[in-house]
């Protein structure tokens, strides 16, 4: 399939078969997110796999913040699981004397590997979705996330059950998104 093609047809799944993702498809898919440009080639990631049933119900009841909000209520069916955790970025002096922030580049970062693995994923015939809300006290107790080393993104991965195939996917208008030259 060609890249315009995975774009316009790659989906955020939150239904998935029970069947399990083999490991070398999930180091697969966090050596495309390692291999992924970085600001200063700072590389402000690591990637935790979760797909052993106990990690994965620590990583489930982490999906859900103390206020009792989660952006996955589906968690219990997903085979396997990446956490993106954002280290400390070791920039260029001059960036870091411009901005006064060595982070400023780091979610950006992550969120270009992570979707990485998302393409990657599709051209293993997996699924994903990328979830970025969790509760951060829970991920550190659970996996032992130093304090400090936000647990920027979780991404789902398995083989998907597409329960709504005739989905269009909806977008802005380039018109709407593209200028040239200026605003």
């Amino acid at each position: 399939m060609d890249f315009l093609t995975m774009m316009e047809t790659r989906k955020s799944c939150r239904a998935y078969q029970d069947k399990p993702v083999s490991r070398e498809d999930l180091i697969k898919l966090v050596e495309v997110g390692r291999l992924t440009p970085s600001g200063c080639n700072s590389q402000p990631w690591k990637f935790i796999i979760v797909d052993e049933p106990e990690a994965k119900e620590k990583l489930c009841d982490a999906l859900v913040c103390t206020d009792g909000l989660t952006g996955a209520p589906w968690r219990d069916q997903v085979p396997a699981f990446i956490i993106l955790v954002e280290q400390e970025a070791k920039v260029k002096q001059a960036v870091l004397t411009h901005y006064h922030d060595s982070q400023r580049f780091a979610q950006g970062d992550i969120g270009a590997a992570c979707m990485n693995m998302c393409h990657m994923a599709m051209e293993l015939g997996l699924s994903t979705c990328i979830l970025g809300m969790n509760d951060q006290k829970k991920m550190e107790a659970h996996f032992g996330i130093p304090s400090g080393h936000e647990a920027r993104l979780v991404l789902a991965v398995g083989y998907g059950v597409d329960t709504n195939p005739n989905a269009v996917k909806v977008r802005k208008p380039i018109e709407e998104v593209l200028s040239f030259n200026q605003w």
